[in-house]
């Protein structure tokens, strides 16, 4: 059982998604610790508004 590697088209023409790898693991972490901290500093900064207006 041996597997041949995809072929291209006669024309050359090749879908840039085929060459696009899929993101780290660890860069989705970062990505939603820092949506977490940004969104936990949102809710620090209108606490800290509400608190100087009333």
């Amino acid at each position: 059982m041996t597997s041949e590697p995809p072929r291209e088209p006669a024309d050359g023409s090749r879908d840039p998604d085929d060459e696009i790898p899929p993101a780290p693991w660890s860069f989705k972490i970062m990505v939603a610790l820092a949506v977490l901290y940004l969104g936990w500093r949102l809710v620090q900064g209108v606490m800290w508004l509400i608190d100087r207006l009333f």
